[in-house]
């Protein structure tokens, strides 16, 4: 399954060859890395084995954000499925910088959440972020996403408390976000 978006960007399903891509360096590089956990502990070959061995599971949907001509640049995700509360948490990483800013994860974020609104019959998809973290702030208004809440102090990132900002979207808020 590809999902085509604009400007030669496309989704598709995780393959086991993006193992061997640049996938893995990503979770080296703490600019990638700045907002989330992935960067405080070093993965090996084995940890993105079993990451990918286990994407079978009903409970998640990994996405493989391309370019035409970089190949697999990031991800995007739907996670914590739960079937009976109908309800997932989203996830975004744009691994390659030379990608940032270019409307490529508000496309793939769109398509995804269509995705889980329409084939995965959600009622609502949720996120958090750090206070500092505009960018993604942003992407999640973008999205049509409303701020839900705060927790404070609940974030403990480049050596000091941050704050996380979380936000929601109901199935009755898309708008379908056509790309």
């Amino acid at each position: 399954m590809i999902h085509e978006l604009a400007d030669g960007y496309f989704v598709r399903s995780l393959r086991e060859s993006d193992l061997n891509g640049p996938y893995q360096s990503w979770f080296e590089d703490q600019e990638v890395c700045k907002y989330n956990s992935h960067g405080k502990f070093f993965k090996n070959a084995n940890w993105f084995r079993e990451y990918y061995d286990n994407l079978n599971r009903e409970d998640h949907v990994v996405w493989a954000i391309c370019h035409q001509d970089d190949g697999h640049i990031g991800n995007v995700s739907l996670q914590n499925i739960s079937f009976i509360n109908r309800n997932a948490e989203y996830a975004i990483l744009i691994g390659n910088r030379k990608h940032w800013r270019k409307s490529v994860g508000l496309n793939a974020s769109l398509a995804l959440l269509r995705h889980g609104f329409e084939s995965l019959n959600l009622e609502r998809v949720y996120c958090g972020t750090a206070g500092t973290n505009i960018g993604m702030q942003k992407l999640a208004l973008q999205m049509g996403m409303v701020e839900e809440g705060r927790r404070r102090k609940h974030l403990f990132l480049n050596g000091q408390w941050e704050d996380m900002v979380e936000y929601g979207l109901l199935r009755e808020g898309f708008k379908g976000g056509r790309v």
